[in-house]
């Protein structure tokens, strides 16, 4: 009887030895971009990284992933659940998963403050950790240590509106034809394509400029791709001696055309607005006249010429 209840123990102790050198026999390699998209659900493809697992066991082990994705300060954003996380199998030799099979995204608990992140799948601006580890598909049993990988979302500096210049007034006869609009390029250079959306608007009488923005209809938007400079031939009559002021902002849209984010989020990718305006001389060749105009609390020169 002693000798079957040592012959067990045997039995029972190879085979945790069995399990623990099969655990201890797969390894994970996580690669990541230092920069990888701002979207969580583009993280299928080699711009983001990948995870490859080694196994060296002899035996097709099915894995679950356990992942986190934690902030600059340590404090988790999002991690997935280990009980629902769908399982793979890792064969025999290296078997190797993009990131969005790691993160499981329809299988990942966003923490209460970040639901921004957690409708729109979409990182700002900041440092981040993300931590895999691998554990055996049924016994739900940890392979390997946790691996972690810091990575950045870049905080982009928009556009600046070169011209028209702010405060400025514009000769009617020449803005009648032709305004040409100017800005610089994202900074630093977007890893995926950018487009901007000029958008202008006209200042009534009465009416502040950012009030013309959040209340008035463009008088003029339109998107260009990949390049920082437009022509506007206005369908306006800008020859009246009233002159006409506008506001004008570029916002810049990522891939997805939504906007480029930064550390203001209220921003929402736009340029911070220039005010021009557009006059036609009102004395005399021989004289000029300083007047004040209230809808862009600024003064213009009118003069002959």
């Amino acid at each position: 009887m002693k000798q079957v209840i040592i012959n067990r123990f045997c039995v029972i102790l190879l085979a945790i030895c069995f399990q623990v050198a099969a655990h201890a026999q797969i390894n994970a390699n996580l690669i990541l971009n230092n920069r990888p998209p701002a979207y969580l659900s583009d993280w299928n493809s080699a711009l983001a990284g990948q995870l490859i697992a080694t196994n060296t066991s002899g035996i097709n082990t099915s894995v679950r992933f356990q992942t986190k994705l934690l902030d600059a300060n340590g404090n988790t954003i999002a991690v997935s659940n280990l009980s629902t996380a769908k399982q793979y199998v890792v064969n025999t030799t290296a078997t190797i998963f993009s990131l969005d099979k790691v993160l499981q995204l329809e299988n990942m608990i966003f923490s209460g403050n970040i639901k921004q992140l957690a409708a729109s799948g979409k990182l700002s601006p900041g440092t981040y950790q993300l931590c895999v580890q691998l554990y055996r598909g049924i016994e739900n049993l940890p392979l390997n240590e946790e691996k972690c990988k810091i990575f950045t979302q870049v905080n982009y500096q928009l556009p600046y509106l070169l011209t028209p210049a702010d405060k400025t007034w514009l000769d009617a006869n020449t803005a009648q034809i032709a305004i040409i609009f100017r800005w610089s390029g994202l900074v630093p250079s977007a890893l995926q394509s950018v487009s901007y959306q000029l958008e202008v608007y006209e200042v009534q009488d009465g009416q502040l400029p950012v009030q013309a923005m959040r209340s008035n209809q463009p008088t003029l938007v339109t998107t260009l791709r990949n390049t920082t400079q437009y022509i506007w031939q206005p369908n306006l009559n800008l020859k009246d001696t009233a002159g006409h002021v506008f506001i004008w902002t570029v916002q810049t849209l990522d891939e997805k055309r939504g906007p480029i984010e930064t550390t203001d989020a209220n921003a929402k990718g736009r340029s911070e607005p220039r005010i021009f305006g557009v006059s036609v001389p009102m004395v005399p060749k021989d004289s000029s006249s300083i007047i004040y105009d209230a809808r862009c609390n600024c003064y213009r020169n009118i003069q002959s010429k």
